[in-house]
């Protein structure tokens, strides 16, 4: 049976700013949070059912235990900034009729924390890649490292295009 990781091993392991997987997946989840939140500006919210709510619990006690574990500011900022917008959408699909009045508003405020979740994982992103965690051996890897990040870096700039062009062209509705 594994050993469980302390607080502190956890954080080493998986450390955004120095592990570009973690950093990537980051990336990723804030685009397509930033889309959602986009298409669903003018749309009215739903209401949870009982096994949403279960869910949407379930969720927020990972995301307040990573909040907790991660002790980096910009670990913690897109943490904290997840767990707004988890609790606004929550708060919103479970009592609709109080914020009916707000509605565009409260889109509006979750579309900006997924943009400003999504460029703090993009700079966490860049600095991993330029500084991972395992440091070269070799001079020969020191002069290959660029060339290795390479595609990560491509794929974060398509995003971050795709995201701006969708927030050019397409109009709101």
């Amino acid at each position: 049976m594994g050993q469980k990781l302390s607080d502190q091993e956890f954080h080493a392991l998986y450390c955004p700013v120095r592990n570009t997987k973690s950093a990537l997946f980051l990336v990723g989840c804030f685009s397509v949070l930033a889309f959602v939140s986009w298409k669903g500006l003018h749309k009215p919210s739903a209401h949870l059912s009982l096994f949403e709510l279960l869910f949407a619990i379930v969720v927020f006690a990972m995301l307040a235990k990573s909040l907790v574990a991660f002790t980096c500011f910009r670990e913690r900022l897109v943490f904290g900034v997840a767990v707004v917008s988890f609790v606004i959408g929550a708060a919103v699909s479970l009592a609709p009729s109080m914020f009916s009045k707000y509605a565009e508003l409260v889109g509006l405020t979750k579309l900006a924390l997924s943009l400003l979740g999504l460029l703090v994982s993009l700079t966490m992103l860049v600095q991993s890649t330029w500084r991972p965690r395992v440091e070269p051996r070799s001079a020969e890897s020191i002069a290959g490292k660029p060339t290795r990040n390479l595609p990560i870096l491509l794929g974060a700039t398509l995003i971050l295009l795709f995201l701006g062009a969708l927030l050019y062209f397409l109009p709101l509705r």
